[in-house]
């Protein structure tokens, strides 16, 4: 929608930064791949002066691109989040609770080394998304290696939306 619009409509297209645009690798690339190869670079030197600069994106784009990072946010497998059911479902509990705490340290220095959107959701996690998971209702059986491989690929997937471009 936004690479077919006409330049009278695209004029009105919110603006959304290049260091937001620039957050996640995958979003990133779906865009370039819509607006062209190096619509996001920004040259060596220049980082100061460009990263404030805009590129006007349709509404629904935008809507696509934060539902992107806030359903990326929720397989992270940290606390009662869907990505915490997932490594309860693959890890039982116990190895929830290890790949966790691994997750939530790898926000918290990812937060404190520059990223505000880590910090501030390692903090919601923390405050917000602890405690018990509802119960499974078979806790027993192991769960089937296509399921494994879904809930693997949920995380990649995750891991990909959420690595910011270089």
């Amino acid at each position: 929608l936004t690479g077919m619009a006409d330049a009278g409509t695209a004029a009105i297209f919110p603006k959304l930064p290049l260091g937001i645009l620039r957050q996640s690798t995958l979003a990133g690339a779906i865009i370039e791949s819509f607006l062209g190869t190096g619509t996001l670079e920004i040259p060596p030197g220049a980082e100061q002066q460009m990263i404030g600069q805009g590129i006007g994106l349709h509404p629904f784009a935008i809507a696509g691109f934060m539902s992107l990072i806030v359903n990326a946010l929720a397989l992270l497998p940290v606390g009662v989040t869907d990505g915490g059911r997932i490594s309860q479902a693959i890890f039982g509990r116990k190895g929830k609770s290890v790949v966790g705490a691994i997750t939530l340290l790898t926000l918290l220095i990812a937060g404190v080394s520059g990223d505000d959107l880590f910090l501030v959701y390692f903090l919601f996690v923390t405050v917000c998304q602890q405690g018990t998971e509802i119960p499974m209702r078979n806790d027993v059986d192991d769960i089937s290696f296509v399921r494994v491989l879904a809930g693997t690929a949920s995380v990649i997937g995750a891991v990909l939306v959420l690595f910011p471009i270089q």
